[in-house]
């Protein structure tokens, strides 16, 4: 950690124009912090003077986190009144020990390069020529001129509008953004840095390991709007030379050993596919030994076929491939939102004529969570509706109103937890509400087998109605989309299990509150109403 609230102070005197660094953060490291990187890190450095937005993809122990303090500290020291803002997933831990960490390792080894800097917890400041400003109490100052680096707390609670707000009006003749673990970060705080970035010197730097394509950091790669950088095992020098050059750094002994546990020969005549990958030449005829101190066979040249997905983000630094066992197909998606907007240029975000929906409500479980409404007719999906906060009689105010806007003809209500208590007060304001437990049992079977719970049957619709309707229709949606795309699903003991929602927002790092939405909507208790066999799409269908 770094020292509290202290000034540092030289015995040298001498200055020095680090401005000469300032299109030169490789040599800003090699001369003044008297460092060496690897070819990845001096990408990421250049990244980052170049290009408005850096997205670095990081396999584990490769240095992102070490390249990132670099970045910082580079930053604040060679451009004029810079401000550089910190921030990390939460918890605030990670940005603490992490980033900071690393940050408080170049100030302990470099004391001379931060002579006049006020230092405390998650700041690093200059005060302006002539002005003695104790930056170690937390007095209000007037920071129009003073150089800082800090850290940001992405609020854990409260609304999307007020994470919005921490990272939004911030101004400086140079900005820098960096954000540690960015897939895990909320949309609402890319929202807020965005509307900081329409003038001045402006940049962004994303650090994650891609475990799934969702979150801003993966549509940015995916629509070209970041410069994206890569830091693999194969190319770390550590496992190249096979010898511990960057101690600390991914080693040829784990990366191996991953290999051997993770992965597998390719067979004769296998197709390569995605889920393969090359082993390296300087990688063939290596072996190591297990944990158990058993040695592995020789590694074979040729291509591997990956078995466990955390070989992709840990290892080669890329997002898994989707296997065979994905529940909802890219491609059915796709399908969905091209007759959408199809749909829309002819007759506008209006439902079919005379058709009536059937309402899913999914009710927020936790601070951070929102509760959806999703409205369906037939293969028409209005844009889901979502509210912030966990108060029953507010969710199923909120959730009655919408109801009574439209025509409607029942709303399936998620009654588990705090969502128990909103179909009742529905029913109250006059609206056809039905609890629905996702934990109880089955109602349908699949040809794969039964299902575990009918949270695994509502699931299993939505992906049999995307993948068979020719009428399914998706409304533009980036966040349906992703949790749609996230699942995975299993047969065990001859019943069809879908990934559990736990392992969803672990993915996600979010709760799949849209997704699960528009699941509710194909909850079939019974033939309650005339057509409702018509409004609900067929479960079962043959082919797989």
């Amino acid at each position: 950690m770094l020292l509290q609230g202290i000034r540092v102070n030289s015995k040298d005197d001498d200055d020095v124009n680090y401005g000469l660094y300032r299109q030169d953060p490789v040599g800003f490291g090699e001369n003044v912090l008297k460092e060496k990187y690897t070819d990845q890190v001096k990408d990421l450095l250049r990244s980052v003077r170049d290009n408005q937005i850096t997205v670095a993809k990081s396999a584990n122990a490769t240095g992102k986190t070490h390249a990132a303090a670099r970045v910082a500290i580079w930053f604040y020291k060679c451009y004029r009144l810079p401000k550089v803002f910190t921030a990390a997933a939460p918890p605030l831990k990670n940005l603490e020990d992490l980033l900071w960490g690393e940050i408080g390792n170049i100030i302990r080894k470099n004391k001379r390069l931060f002579r006049g800097d006020y230092i405390k917890s998650l700041r690093i400041a200059t005060a302006p020529p002539l002005r003695e400003i104790d930056l170690a109490d937390d007095s209000d100052q007037d920071e129009a001129e003073i150089s800082l680096i800090t850290g940001l707390t992405i609020p854990s609670s409260g609304s999307a509008s007020d994470r919005e707000a921490t990272f939004s009006g911030k101004h400086a003749p140079n900005l820098l953004f960096i954000l540690d673990e960015g897939d895990a970060i909320p949309d609402e705080v890319y929202r807020g840095i965005e509307s900081c970035m329409s003038g001045g010197h402006v940049r962004l730097l994303i650090m994650f390991n891609p475990r799934a394509e969702q979150g801003e950091p993966y549509r940015m790669e995916r629509d070209k709007r970041a410069n994206v950088v890569h830091l693999g095992a194969f190319q770390h020098p550590n496992v190249v030379k096979g010898e511990d050059i960057i101690p600390g750094a991914v080693t040829r002994g784990v990366t191996i050993r991953r290999i051997n546990e993770w992965c597998r020969p390719t067979v004769a005549d296998e197709k390569i596919d995605s889920e393969c990958f090359e082993l390296p030449a300087f990688l063939a005829g290596q072996t190591t030994r297990s944990p158990a101190g058993i040695e592995y066979p020789d590694l074979r040249p040729g291509h591997y076929k990956i078995l466990n997905p955390a070989f992709s983000y840990m290892v080669l630094g890329q997002y898994p491939a989707h296997g065979s066992t994905q529940l909802i197909n890219a491609e059915w998606i796709n399908r969905a939102r091209t007759r959408w907007d199809s749909y829309v240029v002819e007759h506008g975000q209006q439902p079919p004529t005379g058709s009536s929906a059937i309402m899913g409500v999914d009710i927020g479980e936790y601070g951070t969570d929102s509760s959806a409404a999703c409205f369906r007719y037939g293969g028409y999906i209005e844009p889901i509706i979502t509210w912030g906060g966990v108060d029953t009689f507010e969710s199923a105010n909120r959730a009655s109103i919408e109801f009574k806007s439209r025509r409607t003809l029942s709303a399936n209500v998620d009654a588990t937890g705090i969502g128990s208590g909103v179909a009742p007060v529905m029913v109250d304001r006059g609206c056809r509400a039905l609890p629905v437990k996702v934990a109880e049992s089955p109602t349908q079977v699949s040809d794969l087998g039964r299902f575990n719970k009918l949270r695994d049957q509502l699931w299993w619709s939505a992906r049999e109605f995307l993948r068979t309707d020719p009428g399914a229709m998706l409304p533009p949606d980036e966040e349906l989309v992703e949790e749609l795309l996230a699942p995975t699903y299993e047969i065990v003991n001859g019943k069809v299990r879908i990934m559990a929602k736990k392992d969803m927002r672990e993915i996600l790092k979010r709760s799949p509150d849209r997704a699960d939405a528009l699941c509710l909507t194909f909850y079939q208790p019974g033939l309650l109403f005339p057509d409702a066999e018509k409004m609900n799409r067929p479960l079962v269908d043959k082919r797989v």
